[in-house]
């Protein structure tokens, strides 16, 4: 899917004037990183890294 989106955004830029392919590119990249570290936040991997620094008798 992701190749014939690269396909449609560099026939676009000839024919209306639009976005370059490569900010395309970057723009999904970015997206999905933005994702990604949603996902990690929200997945429990953080908190759990976290319960290991804290002792069980602290205050924190």
């Amino acid at each position: 899917m992701t190749d014939q989106l690269m396909i449609l955004a560099e026939s676009g830029v000839l024919a209306s004037e639009g976005l370059p392919a490569p900010a395309v590119g970057i723009g999904m990249f970015i997206i999905l990183m933005a994702l990604l570290g949603l996902t990690w936040l929200v997945g429990g991997a953080h908190q759990r890294s976290l319960d290991k620094k804290n002792t069980p008798g602290s205050d924190d």
